[in-house]
């Protein structure tokens, strides 16, 4: 099968699995009643913050009654009631945090269209993926079934090679540069000093030789 064929199929079953999500997640709402859904879902996650939330109120009466006993015992009390009341907030917050397993109060599909925004994200993220991979891998093979390509690809790195050996031993140097209001200690250097020499000769000479190809160009051009 040729590698056209790989990608066409590929192609359409991506397509089909988005259009499913797609569908699923504007029109599953529709199949079920979603207000009542998310409101038991909403009562199910304040059920145990209403529970944690009593005892402060039994604390706070117990606090108040405990002022009567005499000053002292006043403000044991009041320490004791405010530590209870940060454990309980904490435990407010866990509480109202904590995941509830769903699965237990909602069918099969009404959980699926509840949490139908999560598997349409999901899937965003693995259309993501896929074209990432695809942007890598299709030029990879592409190169590896045409020798041309690849003799292309070894050419250019070998020019890439020769440009940097060129700039690095013929053009850049390591002599401190004399750069006005810089006092930092890289311009002391001599390893940053020929890398920095390197990069600007490089880029000098790529840039000249894309002059000459314009040039070149042009008169060529002139004689057709």
């Amino acid at each position: 099968m040729s590698n056209s064929k790989i990608s066409s199929i590929a192609l359409y079953v991506v397509a089909a699995i988005s259009l499913i999500v797609i569908l699923f997640f504007y029109i599953g709402p529709r199949t079920v009643d979603i207000d009542a859904i998310e409101a038991q879902v909403d009562k199910l996650t304040t059920t145990g913050e209403e529970m944690v939330s009593a005892p402060a109120e039994t604390a706070a009466a117990d606090t108040t009654a405990s002022d009567s006993a005499g000053m002292a015992m006043a403000d044991s009390a009041a320490m004791d009631s405010d530590a209870d009341t940060v454990v309980l907030a904490a435990a407010v917050e866990d509480v109202s945090l904590e995941e509830v397993d769903l699965s237990e109060y909602l069918g099969t599909w009404e959980l699926m269209v509840y949490k139908r925004t999560d598997y349409a994200l999901k899937w965003a993220y693995i259309l993501l993926a896929i074209a990432a991979i695809a942007a890598l891998l299709f030029p990879l093979i592409t190169i590896v079934t045409d020798l041309k390509a690849i003799l292309r690809l070894l050419a250019l790195l070998a020019g890439a090679a020769v440009l940097l050996l060129v700039s690095y031993f013929v053009f850049a140097s390591d002599a401190t540069i004399d750069i006005l209001g810089y006092t930092g200690t890289d311009n002391s250097d001599p390893t940053t000093l020929k890398w920095i020499g390197t990069g600007l000769f490089s880029t000098y000479i790529i840039f000249g030789l894309a002059l000459l190809s314009i040039l070149y160009s042009e008169v060529a051009n002139l004689f057709k």
